[in-house]
């Protein structure tokens, strides 16, 4: 042991013990694999400006100093110059984290470099927090529209924060009555040890102890951003809200504090990204809007070896990629993609080189026809995902909807208007379950259209995969409007 222990430091002293290059002195100096662009978008993915520096707003940059090694990591980070200590160690943070840079060559040999990289802060200053509360504070008008002028305040929302800017204790609502704030309702925070699951951990796990800083109100409704940290306080996920409540960025980290995983909802498409382990940038795939709960193949756009070699460039390659199912199980699918689009044979395998699937598609990315295989059999498919549906058809799912949905009293005297956005799980036999409401406006209009979409289990076709019956999630969005 000691003379494993000998050579080791023998081995770090050779290595640390190299010269050391400046820019000017080298062949080929030091650079990102890919490009800069692809550090800068790592770093914009990645940086979390420190909640106390960003409240009155920050402008900056952050010079680290550090050596670009032999294997794409960068050593001996300290800060050349800096903003404060909190971005200052940000910046060192973020700078550890990347290890995808191409090294320095002299006379054909990976040497040494040092380096000096900037780090950018900006954020305008957050005129919700209130200091004196230590809280994000909203103001609404009489029909719950974000209001900027005082004299249409009519309630506001309290959220408690740490200094790090996640949510600490309940979320308040308050009614102005008279010249005072009274409380009318209060949605409880709740910090929950959990048994978190992702497929970026190690080959040996797949998923570890963490906890959850929410909170939801008795229909699951979310109404903070949500954090998942391990329990040495390393971010793993965070999900953050827009306008109306609804999820906006999605964002996955693996054990190490890197970001492996974003997905940026909008109106028009869902845009997901994903990196390696070591910064590179993997995969960037788009998935258009379509209607609720159609099911529409992802468009491929851009794909990347760990070694940054790009094999799908604009929608053109060879597609491979691996899905952790478990902490033993992988399933890898691979084929070509022409203009952002499945094409030709495709097929998925499982670790151990057992086949779970053939697809041909054809030049427009339709599939022509799919085989599964699964204990020793084998079925076939048109259609790689079926989602469920309501018996009758959607003109039967409207006329349910019309003939049991009562307006709330109180949301009909304010006359508020607008739509609950549910989810729930249909179930193999057609029952549903796991009711959530994604996206609510209250007053008793998300209670109402959770006890309509309660009454509807029974009625629905279930869902499926590559032709085998499956539980299947699903999103309904439920208008409100008063004639």
């Amino acid at each position: 042991m000691n003379r494993l222990l000998l050579l080791f430091c023998l081995f770090s002293a050779s290595v640390y013990g190299q010269k050391i290059y400046l820019p000017h002195e080298v062949e080929k100096g030091a650079e990102p694999t890919g490009g800069v662009s692809y550090l800068s978008q790592f770093i914009a993915s990645n940086v979390r400006i420190p909640f106390l520096s960003g409240v009155k707003g920050v402008n900056g940059r952050v010079y680290v100093k550090g050596i670009v090694e032999p294997d794409g990591s960068m050593s001996q980070l300290e800060i050349s110059k800096g903003l404060d200590s909190l971005t200052n160690k940000e910046a060192i943070r973020i700078m550890s984290l990347y290890k995808a840079w191409k090294p320095a060559t002299l006379n054909g040999e990976k040497v040494r470099q040092s380096m000096i990289y900037p780090i950018a802060f900006k954020t305008p200053p957050n005129t919700s927090f209130d200091s004196t509360k230590f809280a994000i504070v909203n103001y609404f008008d009489d029909r719950y529209r974000i209001a900027k002028d005082p004299k249409k305040y009519e309630y506001r929302s309290i959220m408690p924060v740490n200094d790090q800017g996640y949510i600490s204790s309940d979320v308040i609502y308050e009614q102005l009555k008279g010249s005072k704030w009274k409380e009318v309702a209060r949605v409880p925070f709740k910090k929950k040890e959990i048994w978190y699951h992702t497929n970026l951990l190690n080959d040996a796990v797949d998923s570890v102890k963490a906890y959850q800083v929410i909170a939801r109100d008795d229909n699951e409704a979310s109404h903070s951003s949500e954090a998942t940290f391990q329990m040495n306080g390393k971010l793993l996920a965070y999900t953050e809200y827009g306008v109306g409540n609804k999820a906006s960025l999605i964002k996955k980290y693996d054990l190490n504090g890197v970001v492996r995983d974003i997905t940026v909802v909008s109106d028009s498409a869902t845009l997901h990204l994903s990196w390696y382990d070591n910064g590179q940038i993997q995969t960037v795939t788009e998935m258009p809007a379509v209607k609720s709960n159609e099911y529409q193949e992802r468009m491929f756009f851009n794909a990347w070896n760990r070694d940054g070699t790009q094999i799908v460039k604009d929608g053109d390659g060879y597609w491979k990629s691996v899905t952790r199912i478990s902490a033993s199980k992988l399933l890898t699918e691979e084929g070509a993609v022409s203009k952002g689009r499945k094409s030709g044979k495709w097929h998925g395998k499982w670790a151990d080189g057992t086949l779970h699937y053939e697809e041909t598609y054809d030049d427009k990315g339709k599939l022509q026809q799919g085989i599964a295989y699964e204990d020793g059999a084998k079925r076939t498919y048109d259609n790689a995902i079926v989602q469920p549906q309501f018996k009758g058809g959607l003109n039967k799912f409207y006329k349910f909807l019309a003939e049991n949905i009562q307006y709330p009293m109180d949301a009909a005297q304010r006359r508020i208007t607008g739509r609950v956005y549910l989810s729930f799980v249909v179930c193999e036999d057609g029952s549903m379950c796991d009711y959530k409401v994604e996206n609510g406006i209250g007053f008793g209009l998300d209670d109402e259209a959770l006890r309509v979409v309660k009454k509807m289990s029974g009625m629905w076709e279930p869902g499926m995969m590559r032709g085998k019956v499956v539980r299947v999630k699903y999103n309904l969005p439920i208008n409100f409007q008063m004639n």
